[in-house]
């Protein structure tokens, strides 16, 4: 049965890019989210973190990989700076501050704690714009649906400072002013180089026993992991990981529509195979999620087959 190709809004993650659209948006700059997530790269490549200890697997990459790429790719001058005490990192944002919004992370959520599920979050990465800082709080933007929250400065200072990932503990994200803006041919040329760079990355090993595997690949090796260790939790694939790997799947099926059709019709199935994911997961039917993923892996080296040529 074949669906229509029907134009999505809901809730979606996106945090970093939202955050940055925001800060754009109050310089006059606007830009529609799903086309600046496609900008970003981040919607090309899928990766599974394989630690032995619970699966994490997403359509997406290191996030604040893909921040930078959107911000050159539309040649805004730019910093993202990382601090090494509380100290130095909040003389950096209230500097900044000066200038307007800013942009912090990434960090934890688990701290955030005028979300009511925080402690559940702990861990999770996460980006919010900071409007205004004041002797003990932050009121900040959160792009998770909470604006102009009040945080204590002892809470933001906790979650900021807690390098998730990204090498930049306090992460701070200022954006200064626009060069010539790129046309669209620049645009679109540089966000597929990067799609292609993203996609053919294979393995890395980490410290620790961990490997992040990516690609058609990572979907097989997840599917048989979960064969094998059927006790593991599914942790975070119902709640967050199928569900923001399908919407980059429907954002970027239209964002390649109309150069790269077939490369779009290939995105919208996995997307449904996300939907499939979703479904299963939530229903605790286990056994079939296997089958998904490696239905996922034969359609994304063909997504993969079409970007080739183009």
């Amino acid at each position: 049965m074949s669906f229509p190709l029907v134009p999505f809004e809901g809730r979606m993650s996106y945090c970093l890019i939202k955050s940055l659209q925001m800060v754009l948006a109050h310089q006059g700059h606007s830009y529609s989210l799903p086309w600046l997530e496609c900008v970003s790269g981040e919607p090309f490549g899928f990766v599974y973190v394989r630690d032995g200890q619970g699966f994490f697997a997403v359509n997406g990459s290191f996030y604040h990989l893909a921040g930078e790429q959107l911000l050159r790719t539309l040649n805004y001058d730019y910093s993202y700076t990382g601090y090494p005490d509380a100290t130095v990192a909040l003389a950096a944002l209230d500097e900044a501050l000066r200038s307007g919004p800013v942009v912090a992370g990434m960090l934890d959520m688990g701290y955030l704690t005028y979300m009511p599920n925080h402690e559940d979050c702990l861990g999770s990465d996460h980006a919010v714009v900071v409007l205004a800082r004041r002797s003990d709080t932050v009121i900040v933007h959160d792009p998770d649906g909470y604006p102009a929250v009040s945080l204590s400065l002892t809470d933001f200072l906790e979650a900021w400072k807690r390098d998730v990932y990204t090498g930049k503990p306090y992460g701070l994200w200022c954006i200064g002013e626009q060069g010539g803006p790129p046309t669209e041919e620049e645009v679109w040329g540089k966000t597929l180089t990067r799609a292609r760079e993203n996609l053919s990355q294979t393995i890395e090993r980490l410290p620790g026993d961990i490997e992040i595997h990516h690609g058609p690949n990572a979907m097989r090796i997840l599917a048989a992991d979960m064969r094998k260790a059927s006790e593991f939790p599914l942790g975070g694939l119902p709640y967050f990981n199928w569900r923001v790997s399908g919407q980059r799947c429907l954002d970027s099926a239209f964002f390649l529509r109309e150069k790269l059709p077939v490369a779009a019709a290939l995105r919208w199935e996995q997307c449904q195979t996300f939907g499939e994911l979703q479904e299963a997961s939530s229903l605790k039917k286990r056994a079939i999620l296997p089958e998904l993923l490696e239905r996922l892996a034969e359609q994304e080296e063909r997504f993969i087959a079409s970007l080739s040529g183009a």
